[in-house]
């Protein structure tokens, strides 16, 4: 199955593009998809740790199970003021 996943702020810079597609197993979840993205950039490590993912506009666990055309979101910590 292909997925969506769109990067924001830090991971943004260390990926360094907003969008990219990743082709996963069929029964894979949000918890494999983290795993693999730490695999292909291990600098993401920590990114991986502290931040929430989505599933079409909604936070979800490690659990989720995902789907072809899934549009995931990796949002990590964010400060300002």
């Amino acid at each position: 199955m292909i997925v969506n996943v769109s990067f924001f702020a830090a991971v943004k810079d260390v990926i360094g593009t907003e969008k990219m597609e990743f082709s996963l197993d069929d029964e894979s979840t949000v918890g494999d998809l983290k795993q693999m993205l730490v695999e292909q950039n291990p600098a993401l490590l920590e990114l991986v740790e502290k931040s929430v993912f989505s599933v079409d506009q909604e936070y979800v666990n490690d659990e989720k199970q995902l789907y072809h055309g899934a549009e995931v979101g990796f949002i990590p910590p964010v400060s300002g003021g």
